[in-house]
Protein backbone atom coordinates (compact mmCIF):
# COMPACT_ATOMS: atom_id res chain seq x y z
CA UNK A 1 0.00 0.00 0.00
CA UNK A 2 2.84 2.33 0.87
CA UNK A 3 4.68 1.83 -2.38
CA UNK A 4 1.48 2.17 -4.38
CA UNK A 5 0.52 5.49 -2.78
CA UNK A 6 4.05 6.89 -2.98
CA UNK A 7 4.17 5.96 -6.67
CA UNK A 8 0.85 7.71 -7.29
CA UNK A 9 2.06 10.80 -5.45
CA UNK A 10 5.33 10.68 -7.39
CA UNK A 11 3.52 10.33 -10.75
CA UNK A 12 1.27 13.29 -9.90
CA UNK A 13 4.35 15.31 -8.97
CA UNK A 14 6.15 14.39 -12.21
CA UNK A 15 3.10 15.31 -14.30
CA UNK A 16 2.84 18.63 -12.46
CA UNK A 17 6.54 19.39 -13.00
CA UNK A 18 6.29 18.36 -16.67
CA UNK A 19 3.29 20.61 -17.22
CA UNK A 20 5.04 23.45 -15.40
CA UNK A 21 8.21 22.94 -17.47
CA UNK A 22 6.17 22.80 -20.67
CA UNK A 23 4.37 25.98 -19.64
CA UNK A 24 7.64 27.78 -18.89
CA UNK A 25 9.12 26.51 -22.15
CA UNK A 26 6.06 27.69 -24.08
CA UNK A 27 6.22 31.11 -22.42
CA UNK A 28 9.91 31.43 -23.33
CA UNK A 29 9.19 30.36 -26.89
CA UNK A 30 6.20 32.65 -27.38
CA UNK A 31 7.96 35.55 -25.69
CA UNK A 32 11.04 35.18 -27.89
CA UNK A 33 8.87 34.89 -30.99
CA UNK A 34 6.88 37.93 -29.94
CA UNK A 35 10.03 39.97 -29.32
CA UNK A 36 11.40 39.07 -32.75
CA UNK A 37 8.08 39.85 -34.45
CA UNK A 38 7.86 43.21 -32.70
CA UNK A 39 11.45 44.07 -33.62
CA UNK A 40 10.90 43.18 -37.28
CA UNK A 41 7.53 44.92 -37.29
CA UNK A 42 9.12 48.17 -36.11
CA UNK A 43 11.72 47.98 -38.86
CA UNK A 44 9.08 47.07 -41.45
CA UNK A 45 6.96 50.09 -40.57
CA UNK A 46 9.99 52.34 -41.04
CA UNK A 47 10.72 50.77 -44.44
CA UNK A 48 7.10 51.03 -45.52
CA UNK A 49 6.81 54.66 -44.45
CA UNK A 50 9.95 55.56 -46.38
CA UNK A 51 8.72 53.85 -49.54
CA UNK A 52 5.29 55.43 -49.39
CA UNK A 53 6.77 58.87 -48.81
CA UNK A 54 9.07 58.43 -51.81
CA UNK A 55 6.71 56.84 -54.32
CA UNK A 56 4.21 58.32 -56.68
CA UNK A 57 1.02 56.28 -56.52
CA UNK A 58 0.93 56.10 -60.32
CA UNK A 59 4.11 54.04 -60.26
CA UNK A 60 2.13 51.15 -58.87
CA UNK A 61 -0.32 51.30 -61.74
CA UNK A 62 2.41 51.27 -64.37
CA UNK A 63 4.51 48.45 -62.89
CA UNK A 64 5.14 45.73 -65.42
CA UNK A 65 3.78 47.68 -68.38
CA UNK A 66 6.00 47.59 -71.46
CA UNK A 67 5.59 51.30 -71.93
CA UNK A 68 7.66 54.36 -71.32
CA UNK A 69 5.62 55.04 -68.15
CA UNK A 70 6.07 51.44 -67.06
CA UNK A 71 9.82 51.55 -67.59
CA UNK A 72 10.00 54.91 -65.79
CA UNK A 73 7.93 53.52 -62.88
CA UNK A 74 10.13 50.44 -62.58
CA UNK A 75 13.34 52.52 -62.61
CA UNK A 76 11.88 54.92 -60.06
CA UNK A 77 10.87 52.08 -57.72
CA UNK A 78 14.18 50.32 -58.20
CA UNK A 79 16.00 53.49 -57.22
CA UNK A 80 13.98 53.75 -54.02
CA UNK A 81 14.53 50.10 -53.25
CA UNK A 82 18.24 50.43 -53.93
CA UNK A 83 18.44 53.02 -51.16
CA UNK A 84 17.03 50.44 -48.74
CA UNK A 85 19.03 47.46 -49.94
CA UNK A 86 20.27 45.45 -46.97
CA UNK A 87 18.95 47.99 -44.47
CA UNK A 88 17.53 46.48 -41.27
CA UNK A 89 18.23 42.91 -42.32
CA UNK A 90 16.15 43.08 -45.51
CA UNK A 91 16.90 40.16 -47.78
CA UNK A 92 14.24 40.92 -50.36
CA UNK A 93 12.25 44.10 -50.76
CA UNK A 94 9.84 44.39 -53.63
CA UNK A 95 6.69 46.05 -54.81
CA UNK A 96 4.05 43.64 -56.05
CA UNK A 97 0.84 44.02 -57.97
CA UNK A 98 -1.62 41.27 -58.89
CA UNK A 99 -3.03 41.67 -62.39
CA UNK A 100 -6.58 40.84 -63.42
CA UNK A 101 -5.51 37.42 -64.69
CA UNK A 102 -4.06 36.63 -61.24
CA UNK A 103 -0.40 36.89 -62.19
CA UNK A 104 1.99 38.62 -59.83
CA UNK A 105 4.19 41.40 -61.17
CA UNK A 106 7.11 42.49 -59.02
CA UNK A 107 9.77 45.16 -58.99
CA UNK A 108 12.43 43.75 -56.73
CA UNK A 109 15.71 44.47 -55.07
CA UNK A 110 17.58 41.88 -53.02
CA UNK A 111 20.57 42.43 -50.76
CA UNK A 112 22.74 41.32 -53.67
CA UNK A 113 21.14 43.25 -56.52
CA UNK A 114 18.26 42.89 -58.96
CA UNK A 115 16.11 39.76 -59.25
CA UNK A 116 13.42 40.87 -61.65
CA UNK A 117 12.23 37.34 -62.39
CA UNK A 118 11.51 36.54 -58.75
CA UNK A 119 8.07 35.12 -58.06
CA UNK A 120 7.03 34.41 -54.47
CA UNK A 121 5.77 30.89 -53.88
CA UNK A 122 4.49 28.75 -51.07
CA UNK A 123 3.55 30.57 -47.90
CA UNK A 124 4.94 33.97 -48.99
CA UNK A 125 2.76 33.87 -52.12
CA UNK A 126 -0.29 32.86 -50.05
CA UNK A 127 0.32 35.73 -47.61
CA UNK A 128 0.82 38.18 -50.50
CA UNK A 129 -2.47 37.20 -52.11
CA UNK A 130 -4.20 37.36 -48.74
CA UNK A 131 -2.86 40.88 -48.19
CA UNK A 132 -4.27 41.91 -51.57
CA UNK A 133 -7.63 40.22 -51.03
CA UNK A 134 -8.14 41.48 -47.49
CA UNK A 135 -6.40 44.84 -47.94
CA UNK A 136 -4.51 44.43 -44.69
CA UNK A 137 -0.95 43.95 -43.48
CA UNK A 138 0.00 40.29 -43.09
CA UNK A 139 2.76 39.36 -40.68
CA UNK A 140 4.24 35.86 -40.84
CA UNK A 141 3.14 33.63 -37.99
CA UNK A 142 6.69 32.36 -37.52
CA UNK A 143 10.06 32.07 -39.23
CA UNK A 144 10.12 30.39 -42.65
CA UNK A 145 12.94 28.00 -43.44
CA UNK A 146 14.12 28.49 -47.04
CA UNK A 147 17.11 27.34 -49.07
CA UNK A 148 18.79 30.65 -48.19
CA UNK A 149 18.03 30.38 -44.47
CA UNK A 150 15.36 31.71 -42.13
CA UNK A 151 13.17 34.60 -43.23
CA UNK A 152 10.35 36.58 -41.70
CA UNK A 153 7.85 38.12 -44.12
CA UNK A 154 5.59 41.13 -43.98
CA UNK A 155 3.20 42.25 -46.70
CA UNK A 156 1.89 45.79 -46.46
CA UNK A 157 -0.86 46.98 -48.82
CA UNK A 158 -0.65 50.48 -50.28
CA UNK A 159 -4.03 52.24 -50.41
CA UNK A 160 -4.67 55.49 -52.33
CA UNK A 161 -6.84 58.40 -51.26
CA UNK A 162 -9.87 56.77 -52.86
CA UNK A 163 -9.30 53.66 -50.75
CA UNK A 164 -8.18 51.73 -53.81
CA UNK A 165 -5.45 49.14 -53.49
CA UNK A 166 -2.42 50.14 -55.57
CA UNK A 167 -0.08 47.30 -54.65
CA UNK A 168 1.80 45.67 -51.82
CA UNK A 169 5.15 46.45 -50.25
CA UNK A 170 6.70 43.01 -49.69
CA UNK A 171 9.51 42.53 -47.20
CA UNK A 172 11.54 39.43 -46.46
CA UNK A 173 13.83 39.88 -43.48
CA UNK A 174 16.90 37.77 -42.88
CA UNK A 175 16.43 36.38 -39.36
CA UNK A 176 19.10 33.69 -39.36
CA UNK A 177 20.95 35.35 -36.51
CA UNK A 178 17.79 35.84 -34.47
CA UNK A 179 16.56 32.36 -35.31
CA UNK A 180 19.84 30.86 -34.17
CA UNK A 181 19.77 32.84 -30.95
CA UNK A 182 16.15 31.84 -30.45
CA UNK A 183 16.95 28.20 -31.12
CA UNK A 184 19.90 28.30 -28.74
CA UNK A 185 17.81 29.94 -26.05
CA UNK A 186 15.09 27.35 -26.46
CA UNK A 187 17.63 24.52 -26.50
CA UNK A 188 19.29 25.80 -23.35
CA UNK A 189 15.84 26.32 -21.88
CA UNK A 190 14.94 22.74 -22.73
CA UNK A 191 18.12 21.41 -21.12
CA UNK A 192 17.53 23.64 -18.12
CA UNK A 193 13.94 22.47 -17.80
CA UNK A 194 15.08 18.87 -18.16
CA UNK A 195 17.79 19.34 -15.55
CA UNK A 196 15.38 20.99 -13.15
CA UNK A 197 12.86 18.23 -13.79
CA UNK A 198 15.47 15.58 -13.01
CA UNK A 199 16.66 17.35 -9.85
CA UNK A 200 13.13 18.05 -8.61
CA UNK A 201 12.01 14.52 -9.45
CA UNK A 202 14.86 12.79 -7.62
CA UNK A 203 14.73 15.16 -4.66
CA UNK A 204 10.95 14.94 -4.39
CA UNK A 205 10.95 11.17 -4.67
CA UNK A 206 13.51 10.85 -1.87
CA UNK A 207 11.67 13.43 0.23
CA UNK A 208 8.29 11.79 -0.31
CA UNK A 209 9.74 8.41 0.47
CA UNK A 210 11.37 9.69 3.64
CA UNK A 211 8.42 11.83 4.75
CA UNK A 212 5.91 9.08 4.09
CA UNK A 213 7.84 6.46 6.10
CA UNK A 214 6.51 7.50 9.56
CA UNK A 215 3.01 8.01 8.16
CA UNK A 216 2.81 4.61 6.51
CA UNK A 217 4.46 2.91 9.45
CA UNK A 218 1.79 4.37 11.72
CA UNK A 219 -0.88 3.42 9.18
CA UNK A 220 0.36 -0.17 9.01
CA UNK A 221 0.60 -0.48 12.80
CA UNK A 222 -2.78 1.05 13.70
CA UNK A 223 -6.06 -0.75 14.34
CA UNK A 224 -8.69 1.21 12.42
CA UNK A 225 -11.57 0.46 14.76
CA UNK A 226 -10.03 1.45 18.08
CA UNK A 227 -7.18 3.71 17.00
CA UNK A 228 -4.75 1.72 19.14
CA UNK A 229 -1.88 -0.35 17.78
CA UNK A 230 -2.56 -3.67 16.05
CA UNK A 231 -1.14 -7.21 16.05
CA UNK A 232 1.69 -6.27 13.68
CA UNK A 233 2.79 -3.48 16.01
CA UNK A 234 2.52 -5.88 18.96
CA UNK A 235 4.82 -8.42 17.31
CA UNK A 236 7.34 -5.69 16.53
CA UNK A 237 7.23 -4.31 20.08
CA UNK A 238 7.46 -7.83 21.49
CA UNK A 239 10.81 -8.34 19.78
CA UNK A 240 12.13 -5.03 21.11
CA UNK A 241 10.89 -5.81 24.63
CA UNK A 242 12.55 -9.23 24.39
CA UNK A 243 15.92 -7.52 23.91
CA UNK A 244 15.26 -5.44 27.03
CA UNK A 245 14.29 -8.53 29.01
CA UNK A 246 17.54 -10.22 27.99
CA UNK A 247 19.37 -7.20 29.44
CA UNK A 248 17.64 -7.58 32.81
CA UNK A 249 14.74 -5.12 32.44
CA UNK A 250 11.42 -5.98 34.07
CA UNK A 251 9.00 -6.84 31.25
CA UNK A 252 5.36 -7.76 31.91
CA UNK A 253 2.67 -8.84 29.46
CA UNK A 254 -1.01 -8.34 30.24
CA UNK A 255 -3.61 -10.09 28.07
CA UNK A 256 -7.22 -8.83 28.01
CA UNK A 257 -10.30 -10.58 26.67
CA UNK A 258 -13.48 -8.50 26.28
CA UNK A 259 -16.55 -10.14 27.80
CA UNK A 260 -20.07 -10.24 26.34
CA UNK A 261 -19.10 -9.13 22.82
CA UNK A 262 -20.92 -11.99 21.06
CA UNK A 263 -24.10 -11.34 23.04
CA UNK A 264 -24.03 -7.62 22.17
CA UNK A 265 -23.41 -8.36 18.47
CA UNK A 266 -26.28 -10.88 18.41
CA UNK A 267 -28.79 -8.72 20.27
CA UNK A 268 -27.83 -5.14 19.38
CA UNK A 269 -25.87 -5.48 16.18
CA UNK A 270 -22.26 -5.19 15.18
CA UNK A 271 -22.33 -1.39 15.17
CA UNK A 272 -23.02 -1.39 18.90
CA UNK A 273 -20.50 -4.22 19.28
CA UNK A 274 -17.83 -2.11 17.59
CA UNK A 275 -18.65 0.81 19.89
CA UNK A 276 -18.36 -1.53 22.86
CA UNK A 277 -14.90 -2.70 21.77
CA UNK A 278 -13.72 0.88 21.28
CA UNK A 279 -15.07 2.04 24.64
CA UNK A 280 -13.65 -1.01 26.43
CA UNK A 281 -10.22 -0.36 24.88
CA UNK A 282 -10.34 3.25 26.14
CA UNK A 283 -11.17 2.11 29.68
CA UNK A 284 -8.36 -0.47 29.67
CA UNK A 285 -5.90 2.12 28.39
CA UNK A 286 -6.88 4.61 31.08
CA UNK A 287 -6.14 2.00 33.76
CA UNK A 288 -2.69 1.33 32.32
CA UNK A 289 -1.84 4.92 33.33
CA UNK A 290 0.62 5.35 30.49
CA UNK A 291 2.83 2.51 31.64
CA UNK A 292 2.52 0.63 28.36
CA UNK A 293 0.91 0.77 24.95
CA UNK A 294 -2.32 -1.06 24.24
CA UNK A 295 -2.52 -3.45 21.26
CA UNK A 296 -5.57 -5.06 19.70
CA UNK A 297 -4.29 -8.53 18.85
CA UNK A 298 -7.61 -10.15 17.92
CA UNK A 299 -11.32 -9.47 17.53
CA UNK A 300 -11.97 -9.10 21.25
CA UNK A 301 -8.43 -9.55 22.57
CA UNK A 302 -5.99 -6.88 23.66
CA UNK A 303 -2.50 -6.93 25.09
CA UNK A 304 -0.09 -4.55 26.74
CA UNK A 305 3.68 -4.67 27.20
CA UNK A 306 4.85 -2.93 30.36
CA UNK A 307 8.56 -2.30 30.88
CA UNK A 308 10.30 -1.27 34.10
CA UNK A 309 7.37 -1.67 36.51
CA UNK A 310 7.47 -3.95 39.53
CA UNK A 311 4.93 -6.54 40.61
CA UNK A 312 3.12 -4.11 42.95
CA UNK A 313 2.34 -1.78 40.06
CA UNK A 314 1.07 -4.68 37.92
CA UNK A 315 -1.04 -5.94 40.82
CA UNK A 316 -2.60 -2.48 41.24
CA UNK A 317 -3.47 -2.31 37.53
CA UNK A 318 -5.10 -5.74 37.62
CA UNK A 319 -7.03 -4.85 40.77
CA UNK A 320 -8.30 -1.61 39.22
CA UNK A 321 -9.44 -3.41 36.08
CA UNK A 322 -11.35 -6.06 38.06
CA UNK A 323 -13.10 -3.30 40.01
CA UNK A 324 -13.87 -1.20 36.90
CA UNK A 325 -17.62 -0.82 36.32
CA UNK A 326 -17.96 2.16 33.99
CA UNK A 327 -20.60 2.02 31.28
CA UNK A 328 -18.96 0.97 28.04
CA UNK A 329 -22.04 1.38 25.87
CA UNK A 330 -25.68 2.03 26.72
CA UNK A 331 -27.01 -0.95 28.65
CA UNK A 332 -23.62 -2.60 29.03
CA UNK A 333 -20.92 -1.96 31.64
CA UNK A 334 -17.22 -2.59 31.12
CA UNK A 335 -16.28 -6.22 31.53
CA UNK A 336 -13.12 -8.05 30.60
CA UNK A 337 -10.91 -10.85 31.82
CA UNK A 338 -7.20 -10.21 32.14
CA UNK A 339 -4.06 -12.12 33.00
CA UNK A 340 -0.50 -10.97 33.58
CA UNK A 341 2.94 -12.56 33.63
CA UNK A 342 6.41 -11.08 34.14
CA UNK A 343 9.52 -12.37 32.38
CA UNK A 344 11.33 -14.63 34.81
CA UNK A 345 14.77 -16.00 33.97
CA UNK A 346 14.95 -19.76 34.50
CA UNK A 347 11.21 -20.09 33.79
CA UNK A 348 10.90 -18.13 30.55
CA UNK A 349 13.24 -18.39 27.58
CA UNK A 350 11.55 -15.72 25.47
CA UNK A 351 8.60 -13.39 25.77
CA UNK A 352 6.58 -16.04 23.92
CA UNK A 353 6.74 -18.05 27.12
CA UNK A 354 5.57 -15.01 29.05
CA UNK A 355 2.72 -14.48 26.59
CA UNK A 356 1.62 -18.11 27.05
CA UNK A 357 1.59 -17.78 30.85
CA UNK A 358 -0.31 -14.46 30.70
CA UNK A 359 -2.84 -15.96 28.28
CA UNK A 360 -3.37 -18.97 30.57
CA UNK A 361 -3.85 -16.63 33.52
CA UNK A 362 -6.43 -14.67 31.53
CA UNK A 363 -8.44 -17.85 30.80
CA UNK A 364 -8.32 -18.81 34.46
CA UNK A 365 -9.74 -15.38 35.27
CA UNK A 366 -12.42 -15.78 32.60
CA UNK A 367 -13.55 -19.10 34.05
CA UNK A 368 -13.62 -17.56 37.53
CA UNK A 369 -15.86 -14.73 36.27
CA UNK A 370 -18.21 -17.29 34.77
CA UNK A 371 -18.27 -19.23 38.05
CA UNK A 372 -16.67 -22.30 36.50
CA UNK A 373 -13.89 -22.47 39.06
Amino acid sequence: MKNSLVKRMYVILIITVLLSSAGIYAIVYLTSQGMVREDVRTRAIGVKDYILASLDGSDFVDIGENTEAGIHASLNIQGILDNLRGVGGLRRLYIAEIKEDGTIVTTLRTSGGSDADYQPSGRPEADLRRSVNEGMAIFAESFYQTDDGNIFTIFWPVIDQDNELLGVVCMEFDVNFLANLNEQALTYGLFLAGGLLLIISVTSYLSLNRASEPYFKKLAYTDFLTGYENRMAFEHSLREAGNLADKGEKVTLIIFDVNNLKTINDTQGHKVGDAYIKSTADIINSNLRGAGSLYRIGGDEFASIIVGKDEDFIRDVMKALRAENRVAVKGQNFSCACGAAMFTPGIDTTLRDVFKRADEAMYVEKKRQKGLT
